[in-house]
């Protein structure tokens, strides 16, 4: 391997300021009173960075559960359309189907009005002389008058009696299959409203779920903070009544001669001293100015993270909105789409009527239509 030579100079800079570091470190334990007679309270700080560790997993389990939530939530909505669709599908299917089997051009009634094929089915004209069909127009029979109209007219009752019986009964089916859909969709409808009433209790069971948990946890930090604050006001009260006793049975407070003077490279006994210098006076400043700038530093921190957690609720409270938004949004569209189908169906029907009544059944056969034949020998 290659050596690597590092310079000398970098080096003792990096030991003068560790010796530097220690050297503050062992000031501020000397110059403070509580931590050089009493010490560090780990306890009290091993408790904080527990209860802000719990903080912290609390916080990450709740946004595991916003999250699972909207998943869950577009899981249902998406399952939701896809039954919608798949019910739309099958009813234009069924419908179609119809059309296909009962609805056929060449079944209905009138067919043979418009059969483009008529004149290949009609027979021809004269079969023979024994044609029955050869009537007093055409110059090969000469009866005189028309034996047959009775039965004719009978036959031709009998006929429109069957065609009203089978209109009715066309109408019935069709009354009865119109019933019949119309009851299906009321039914889709409702299982729709249920599903969606369901979702909306569903959501509003989770936000009450989550507002009592946050409330008992606001009160368990409440509960942990008032003993906390108890607990420290009890260790100071007890500090300063120790600190008390110290001073009032301690020799700082005697003044005896010549107690301050020691040896072993100090000139004064700290813990008996009762006056400082500048220099210490500036260097106290700086320690506390430091001790400022920390706390402004924590303050500040706790602001940043109460305008995150505001932040954090505020978007969870607009992607809820944003979702009850999009499920309004979506019954609008599926309203209006069904009121576009009801008019396109109502308009087919009133074509339909209006065809049926204007241009089909305006020239009704009347009595004149067949007392005009026979009534001359030409």
């Amino acid at each position: 391997m290659y050596k690597v030579e590092i310079p000398i100079d970098r080096l003792q800079q990096a030991a003068i300021s560790r010796r530097q570091k220690l050297d503050t470190e062992r000031k501020t334990r000397i110059f403070d009173p509580k931590t050089r007679i009493i010490g560090i309270d780990v306890k009290a700080l091993d408790e904080q960075v527990r209860i802000k560790n719990e903080s912290k997993q609390l916080d990450q389990a709740r946004d595991a559960a916003y999250h699972q939530y909207s998943k869950y939530t577009t899981q249902i909505l998406s399952l939701m359309d896809n039954q919608t669709a798949s019910t739309r599908r099958l009813h234009l299917q069924d419908m179609n189907d119809f059309r296909a089997e009962k609805q056929a051009p060449f079944q209905s009634r009138d067919f043979d009005l418009i059969d483009p094929d008529a004149r290949k089915k009609d027979k021809p004209a004269r079969a023979g002389d024994s044609d029955p069909r050869c009537g007093v127009s055409g110059l090969q029979q000469f009866e005189g008058e028309d034996l047959g109209e009775a039965k004719r007219r009978r036959e031709q009752r009998a006929q429109m009696k069957t065609w009203v019986e089978r209109e009715m009964w066309e109408k019935k089916c069709r009354d009865n299959s119109e019933a019949e859909e119309k009851r299906r969709y009321e039914e889709y409808q409702n299982n729709v409203a249920l599903k969606a009433k369901a979702l909306q209790q569903s959501l509003v069971n989770a936000k009450r779920n989550q507002r009592k948990a946050d409330n008992a946890f606001n009160q368990s930090l409440a509960a942990q903070k008032k003993q906390r604050e108890a607990e420290d006001k009890e260790r100071t009260s007890q500090q300063n009544m120790q600190e008390i006793i110290n001073n009032v049975n301690g020799v700082f407070l005697t003044e005896t001669p010549n107690v301050t003077e020691i040896s072993g490279g100090h000139k004064i006994r700290v813990d008996l001293f009762k006056g400082i210098t500048k220099e210490q006076k500036d260097e106290m400043f700086q320690i506390q100015a430091y001790q400022r700038e920390q706390n402004e530093r924590k303050r500040q921190q706790e602001r940043d993270d109460e305008a995150r957690y505001a932040l954090q609720e505020t978007s969870n409270r607009r992607g809820m909105y944003l979702l009850e938004r999009e499920k309004e949004r979506q019954t609008k569209a599926m309203a209006v789409q069904i009121r576009r189908e009801n008019e396109m169906k109502a308009g087919e029907d009133r074509t339909k009527w209006e065809y049926i009544n204007r241009v089909l059944y305006t020239n009704p056969p009347t009595k004149a239509f067949f007392e005009q034949f026979n009534t001359t020998s030409r």
